[in-house]
């Protein structure tokens, strides 16, 4: 079994091979074959954007301003009424954008402008806006549904006359018509220049302003300069600059029109308010002096104060009247008293104690007179004097009057104390009804008081509001009327471009990325590179040859070089080997692992090497057919015994040192016999026979024979063929690669094709070992011979393959 070459020069040189990057030169060769895809589609990209911005409708912007004014600050007044009753004052700025945005504004901007009925003159390609002046005038007398639009195309038709739609029945200005189940009129305008307009077709369409509102608020913007001011800027985008104008400026007088309306609805809701509550209080009023005055009256209250005084002065004068009877009724008491004891019948009676009765007076002063008069006669006679006698009887009869008199006048005083008893307790009950009295009193006269104030603060309020509704002005100010620029927004032509330019650039971009990601075969070098290990020995191009023979002694062509740089590169693999054996194998089928493997032992035989192909790819062998050879006795005859080696070994024409051993009869078990003794005595005496020997095996994917029959090689050319090969068989190698299942793997890329005019390897375009030159181009190779009668079509599908594939 020869020695396998696991030594550093296979290392090196597959570190050097791993270690190659893709350098932009490269890069750009792999992809230049699809800069006419991309130029191409970036010329119709922007032809497509040119008819865009030819017949796209131009949109021009309009601007305007105006200052919204904060009335809350720099003002006086009753805040507190103002909030309740009229509008807050502080401008708020959200809700001012909003108003202006708002549907019921916006459909009376329609309205005020007139555009629920718009006319549209048709040209080639789009219709033009008429607008503020148009040729005709749509009138519409019935009106079936206000919420439905309705649209129809006219051809006018001379000065007086027009055609409906594509009818033929000519209508004259001013006849009615039917629309739907609308009836409509239509008038001319003989002042209007019809040579201005494009075509004589219009579009005349009706719109209700519940629609045209959502069509002006999709054109409209309302913004706030800044944030700390008050400025709003007001912007509309339309195709006719008068329209918008008119917009912008009839949106501003409506905003200003609504603030007064809106301020004089206040003011008048809230004069209603006041002069309800004016009756209303008015009428409280009435009741509540009605009412007070009853009670006054009722309840004796004219002056609470002042009858509290009387009422406490009379209890203190009652008071003192009663002790003064109850003095004198102690008086009497002692005077009744003093005259009935009978040690003082002839005493003198006191008549300085507080005694004002006259008539008791008399009397006490008769009984002193004649009990005096007694005294005196007794100093003269006796009491037994009948002139004594008869005093003491007048004496005895004044004395009873007297003490009689007492009495009465005693039982008066009482009579008299009990009356002032009695008055003074009315005069107490008065007084404790006093304060019952007069916090009702109070009650009502507090509520009297507030129902006159807030009176008095509503006639106030009303008089104010009233002056205020006189001079209603509006919180908003135009600062700048609306403003059109005459360079239209839309179509934007320098974005247009540059998106449909990128747009053109990224689609094929795009998908040749996609391509690329979706491709699953090997497209290239780098695939190779990026999936395995192993190193790249040589790449070999497509071979437009119908003989698989492609390098002879004499051929100059670029697949020959190639196959003379494997050559050349393979002397490295093989330095240290005497009577070398190459195992040429592959994946699968088709990926010319016998192309390669014939052409291999070719150039090798050119170089005065001694070499034969062994056929052992037993099972499909292709070399002999190739090569024009009759098939005769081959290895499986050998093997068998039934052949010798000199039996199987033949030479090819046109060479002196190429021979070939066909495979012979394919056997029912190929493995097994492969298996045999003898075919190590086959390769023993081949060796020693041959300065170099290439065997042309199966498929490694497919069957086992080139594990079987790697351990007579020293190295392996294991094929891979370009938009073949499976991306995902490059594991499979990498994995032999690194275990080494077979013995010293280098790649060969088979069927490498011209791409976009440039070899996609690196022996065509700047020749990566070469330098001198383009490739074929160069000069350096043979051009292959131009087949005669190819048909055209065929031509143009290698042409479109080779630029554009």
């Amino acid at each position: 079994m020869p020695e396998q070459n696991n030594g550093n020069e296979e290392n090196n040189f597959s570190n050097t091979e791993m270690s190659w990057k893709i350098g932009p030169r490269e890069f750009i060769f792999k992809y230049l074959k699809f800069i006419p895809w991309i130029i191409i589609c970036s010329g119709i990209a922007l032809v497509l954007g040119y008819i865009k911005i030819r017949y796209t409708t131009n949109i021009f912007p309009v601007k305007a301003s105006m200052l919204i004014k904060d009335e809350g600050k720099g003002q006086g007044g009753d805040q507190r009424f103002d909030e309740m009753f009229l509008n807050q004052k502080n401008a708020n700025l959200n809700n001012e954008i909003q108003i202006l945005k708002s549907r019921p504004v916006l459909q009376r901007v329609a309205r005020d402008l007139g555009i629920q009925i718009r006319y549209y003159n048709k040209g080639k390609i789009r219709a033009s806006l008429t607008y503020p002046v148009a040729p005709v005038r749509l009138e519409i007398p019935k009106l079936a549904d206000p919420e439905a639009g309705f649209s129809f195309a006219i051809t006018l038709v001379g000065n007086n006359q027009f055609l409906l739609g594509k009818g033929t029945q000519k209508f004259v200005f001013g006849q009615p018509f039917t629309v739907g189940r609308n009836t409509c009129v239509l008038y001319g305008n003989p002042y209007f220049n019809l040579k201005s307009l494009s075509s004589p077709d219009f579009l005349i369409s009706y719109a209700p302003v519940s629609a045209l509102a959502g069509w002006l608020l999709g054109d409209l913007g309302v913004a706030q300069v800044d944030n700390q001011a008050t400025i709003l800027s007001l912007s509309y985008k339309s195709e006719n600059i008068e329209l918008g104008k008119d917009i912008l400026n009839t949106l501003m007088a409506i905003y200003d029109s609504l603030t007064i309306e809106d301020k004089n609805r206040i003011a008048n809701n809230s004069l209603h308010f006041i002069d309800n509550r004016l009756d209303t209080l008015k009428y409280e009023l009435n009741n509540l002096e009605g009412g007070a005055k009853s009670f006054i009256v009722t309840n004796d209250a004219y002056n609470i104060g002042e009858q509290s005084k009387m009422y406490l002065s009379g209890i203190e004068a009652n008071e003192g009247k009663i002790f003064e009877f109850e003095t004198r009724i102690k008086v009497l008491d002692w005077l009744l008293a003093y005259m009935e004891a009978p040690e003082n019948r002839y005493k003198l009676v006191p008549t300085v104690l507080g005694i004002e009765e006259k008539v008791l007076l008399q009397y006490v002063t008769d009984f002193n007179s004649m009990q005096l008069e007694r005294d005196a006669n007794l100093r003269t006679t006796t009491e037994n004097n009948p002139m004594i006698r008869s005093l003491d009887a007048a004496l005895e009869k004044v004395r009873n009057n007297t003490i009689q008199a007492l009495k009465n006048v005693r039982q008066s005083y009482i009579i008299g104390k009990n009356n002032l008893q009695q008055q003074g307790s009315k005069i107490q009950d008065q007084l404790k009804t006093i304060p019952d009295k007069s916090m009702r009193l109070v009650n009502i006269q507090r509520r009297q008081k507030i129902l006159e104030d807030l009176y008095s603060f509503l006639l106030q309020k009303r008089m104010e509001t009233s002056i205020s509704s006189a001079s209603t002005i509006s919180n908003s100010k135009v600062i700048e009327p609306a403003l059109a620029s005459t360079r239209p927004i839309i179509p934007d032509t320098g974005k247009i471009y540059t998106i449909y330019l990128l747009t053109g650039i990224l689609l094929p971009v795009g998908v040749i990325a996609g391509r690329e990601l979706l491709r699953d075969k090997v497209s290239g070098r780098i695939d190779v590179e990026k999936a395995t290990r192993a190193p790249i020995l040589a790449e070999i191009g497509h071979s437009e040859e119908d003989q698989p023979l492609v390098v002879t002694r004499n051929s100059r062509r670029f697949i020959a070089e190639q196959f003379r740089i494997l050559r050349s590169n393979l002397k490295y693999m093989t330095i240290k080997k005497e009577n070398p054996i190459i195992m040429v194998t592959s994946s699968f089928s088709s990926e010319g692992k016998s192309f390669i493997s014939t052409n291999v032992a070719a150039v090798l035989a050119l170089s005065g090497k001694k070499t034969v192909l062994m056929e052992f790819d037993i099972r499909k062998p292709k070399v002999l057919e190739g090569l024009g050879l009759k098939r005769k006795l081959g290895i499986t005859n050998y093997i068998i015994g039934r052949a010798s080696i000199d039996d199987i070994i033949m030479q090819v024409p046109g060479f002196d040192d190429f021979y070939v051993i066909a495979c012979g009869p394919i056997p029912p078990n190929p493995a097994e016999l492969l298996l045999d003794n003898k075919l190590e005595d086959l390769m023993r005496e081949i060796r020693q026979r041959f300065e170099i020997v290439v065997m042309d095996t199966a498929p490694v994917g497919l069957v086992s024979d080139s594990i079987s029959l790697g351990k007579y090689a020293d190295c392996t050319l294991y094929v891979i063929r370009q938009g073949h090969t499976y991306r995902k068989i490059l594991r499979l190698i990498d994995d032999m690669y690194i275990e080494k299942k077979l013995p010293a793997i280098s790649l060969v890329m088979n069927d490498v094709k011209l791409e976009g005019g440039y070899y996609s390897g690196y022996y065509g375009g700047y020749g990566y070992y070469g330098g001198y030159g383009y490739g074929i181009e160069s000069g350096y190779f043979e051009k292959p011979a131009k087949k005669k009668g190819v048909p055209l079509y065929k031509q143009v599908v290698r042409w479109w393959n080779k630029w554009f594939s």
